[in-house]
């Protein structure tokens, strides 16, 4: 794929959310008892750990019960805001809960306002002395998987081969799927990568996805059609580069 193909998208999730009171649909407390719900929700903003990824998807953490869960929030067109470090941002969209992959997870896919509120950045903190680091924490109970899982995004890397009308080589993508839509990033070995963003039909196996790859010397978008699990990703991609049309491209992958 050699600067070509398009697809990572690891991100990772930490923050303090509290629920916001107003005329929308808002609850305060437990939050399955809103799954399916458009809710609006105020929260602390935490990053995804590539800058090209930060406008395709971020997470929050919601307080449920006393319970904390992180929400992934991503949109497959991209566009989403990129708010300060510890910046409260106000999501309004459809929850669900995800068990696409190994881990499930709250997700708000594709929300429909997304606000970073002005002024709630955090005060910097003073410089203290060296500590020494605290216990681990105590593993949780059976009876907690469920909360356990919601405390990270569920995430799947996958390490494969590219081939295409300019070469061959191997290839890691790092994806976020979600019920609908899949959000990610790409490398390969010799340079090169970018964003994907793509939507799941029908059983949720076939994937139509968009690649970008943000080489400054190179770059270029691709489309292209997969059929995905939770094991593998095959699939067939063409687009357009600094050097002309990209054709015939395959993507083979399995989990790493």
């Amino acid at each position: 794929m050699v600067c070509r193909l398009a697809t990572k998208a690891s991100v990772t999730a930490a923050a303090v959310l509290a629920i916001m009171a107003a005329p929308a649909t808002i609850w305060a407390g437990a939050c399955d008892d809103k799954l399916g719900e458009t809710v609006q929700v105020t929260g602390t903003y935490v990053a995804a750990a590539q800058a090209y990824a930060k406008a395709f998807v971020f997470a929050l953490r919601l307080d449920c019960h006393g319970k904390q869960e992180v929400v992934t929030v991503q949109r497959p067109t991209g566009n989403l805001p990129v708010c300060l470090p510890e910046q409260s941002v106000e999501v309004t969209g459809r929850l669900v809960w995800n068990r696409a992959l190994v881990d499930g997870h709250y997700e708000i896919n594709d929300p429909s306002k997304v606000v970073c509120v002005p002024g709630s950045e955090a005060e910097p903190k003073a410089a203290t002395p060296d500590r020494p680091p605290p216990p681990p924490p105590t593993p949780p109970a059976a009876t907690e998987v469920r909360r356990v899982e919601g405390k990270g995004m569920a995430s799947i890397v996958l390490v494969g081969r590219y081939e295409d009308s300019r070469g061959a080589g191997e290839v890691t993508f790092t994806l976020v799927r979600g019920t609908s839509m899949v959000s990610g990033t790409w490398r390969v070995r010799t340079g090169g990568g970018g964003p994907l963003a793509g939507t799941l039909e029908g059983d949720g196996r076939r994937l139509q996805f968009r690649m970008e790859n943000l080489a400054p010397e190179c770059p270029g978008t691709f489309r292209g059609v997969a059929e995905m699990s939770d094991s593998m990703l095959v699939g067939t991609y063409s687009g357009q580069d600094c050097e002309g049309p990209v054709t015939d491209g395959r993507v083979d992958l399995r989990v790493r």
